[in-house]
């Protein structure tokens, strides 16, 4: 049997993280899918895995901008499509066209979350996160099956579609091996000063719903009230507004001593290096489908301060010290807490750190394709 995947929307980074890690860790003999066609851009095929079971398929109409994609999306892909595959897989959730059956996947919170959608005030973005709720919600309706990362996903959009009519599951993403270290022994915060701080790392690209600069102002108080800590925020600029705030508050909190850095071009391969150099790991987003920053800092063995917004607590559990991110107050008694209390961290550091161990790429390529299996067979 042959498998189509229509990767022909980009997507974000996890997403395209994910696609390249299950088709890494399929086994064609270990499935009845013996054959494995992708349709999507150049710049995404190339990173798939090289793999005799493996066709991709990049048409010419993809690679020509915005445009020429739609309407190979709206007029050619079926047709493309039709005869090729038994089953099409849908990883990025924004098929909506003829063929039979397919499988759709929910990725994006930001487009069912309408408070969070609200963040970004009367802008296009904003506009386009409307247009896709509807893209999403039709695509999900036609689909035979629908998978979630997270529980807090199928529960809120389940309020808004009606799920008992879907063959629906969970699957969490997996986390890659060269993220997993050992916690490290936890000293007082009494062996560091400013010239050896106790170093904060913040992973995340940078938008409204990420409150990097709140974090900023929260760890610029801790540092005024003499504790010496220190923060690296890594991270692209997904919204320029956001990136100018960002500046301004890290210039603002740098006048008398730099102990804030922003580094914005740091490749995947390399971040494992700084979660390594880390003492402790912050997380203040407020809207996520299954944060996979989040696991990567659990599976890290740091000690996590983290966002006290679903669906972070789904994952962590009872092993971070939780704050409300919009709240510089709330930030900055999260970290004074962690910081002062050295054999908490190292509790919670641990426990994280075990959690962890349940993800595995390999797990999550296995369930996806047993679950592709069962909808082509029902």
């Amino acid at each position: 049997m042959t498998l189509g995947i229509d990767a022909s929307t980009p997507g974000s980074g996890g997403a395209k993280r994910h696609l390249k890690e299950i088709l890494s860790n399929f086994h064609p003999d270990q499935n009845h899918f013996k054959l494995i066609k992708v349709w999507g851009v150049d710049s995404l095929l190339r990173e798939l895995p090289e793999r005799d079971f493996i066709v991709k398929i990049s048409p010419v109409w993809l690679n020509g901008g915005y445009l020429r994609r739609l309407i190979w999306q709206i007029f050619l892909r079926d047709n493309a499509i039709k005869s090729n595959c038994d089953l099409l897989f849908c990883p990025f959730g924004t098929y909506t066209g003829k063929f039979t059956p397919f499988v759709s996947m929910s990725r994006n919170m930001l487009i069912f979350d309408k408070a969070e959608r609200k963040r970004f005030g009367i802008s296009f973005f904003r506009l386009k996160l409307v247009l896709l709720f509807y893209v999403q919600m039709l695509a999900f309706r036609k689909s035979r099956g629908l998978i979630f990362l997270s529980h807090h996903a199928q529960k809120e959009i389940g309020k808004v579609l009606d799920l008992s009519k879907l063959n629906t599951t969970i699957i969490n993403h997996g986390i890659s091996d060269t993220f997993r270290s050992k916690p490290k022994t936890q000293r007082s915060i009494s062996e560091y000063d400013f010239g050896n701080p106790y170093k904060l790392l913040y992973v995340s690209s940078i938008w409204v719903y990420k409150h990097a600069d709140t974090l900023v102002q929260a760890v610029d108080n801790l540092r005024k009230k003499g504790y010496p800590i220190s923060l690296l925020i890594l991270g692209t600029i997904g919204q320029q507004s956001e990136g100018s705030k960002l500046l301004k508050a890290i210039a603002r909190a740098n006048q008398k001593g730099k102990g804030i850095e922003w580094i914005q071009d740091v490749g995947l391969d390399q971040i494992n290096i700084f979660y390594k150099m880390s003492d402790a790991f912050v997380f203040s987003s407020t809207c996520e489908n299954m944060p996979n920053i989040l696991i990567e800092a659990m599976s890290s063995g740091l000690p996590i301060a983290c966002s006290n917004f679903p669906p972070m607590p789904e994952f962590l559990k009872e092993a971070g010290f939780y704050f409300n991110p919009t709240r510089v107050e709330d930030t900055e008694m999260a970290l004074k807490e962690m910081v002062e209390n050295d054999k908490l961290r190292s509790e919670y550091a641990n426990l994280s750190y075990n959690m962890s161990l349940e993800y595995s790429w390999k797990l999550t390529s296995k369930k996806t394709f047993d679950f592709l299996l069962d909808n082509l067979k029902s």
